[in-house]
């Protein structure tokens, strides 16, 4: 003969069933919490590296100067402005590499001979990759500068 369980059998199996469920849900919550964490932190280790590739001179800067250069150049509204205009192309959507640092360039500094170009070779940060042989234009940097 088989036994049946009662009502009161049932609902402690359920009840069970419920704790074993809402501890698993627990455990992927913490789950998803730390990879949004890890991608956070990989992001930002990411971005402040490209700045510091792009602008050397940061790293040695402090916390507060580095904020000051932070909201007087990028911060502003002129840097909003660009933002907006990025985010206006869309995700995944980038400008051409070759012509973002041309305008950039134009505006920010005063242009420079073809001597100056050639004469001042970049620097690669530890850990970046260099690529041998060669030239400014294929690097994907945008420099279009060539020896005639």
């Amino acid at each position: 003969m088989a036994t049946r369980k009662t009502v009161e059998q049932q609902i402690a199996e359920a009840q069970e069933k419920i704790k074993q469920e809402q501890n698993a849900l627990k455990q992927l919550q913490n789950k998803q919490k730390e990879q949004e964490r890890k991608a956070r932190n990989h992001r930002l280790c990411k971005r402040h590296g490209l700045i510091e590739s792009l602008l050397p001179d940061t790293a040695t800067l402090t916390d507060e100067q580095f904020k000051t250069f932070l909201e007087q150049h990028i911060a502003n509204s002129h840097g909003r402005k660009k933002l907006a205009d990025i985010m206006m192309l869309g995700a995944g959507a980038v400008a051409p590499k070759s012509a973002e640092p041309a305008t950039q360039s134009a505006s920010l500094t005063p242009p420079k001979s073809a001597e100056t170009q050639q004469s001042q070779k970049p620097t690669a940060p530890a850990g970046a990759q260099q690529h041998s042989g060669a030239n400014p234009s294929a690097t994907g940097r945008g420099d279009t500068a060539k020896a005639g």
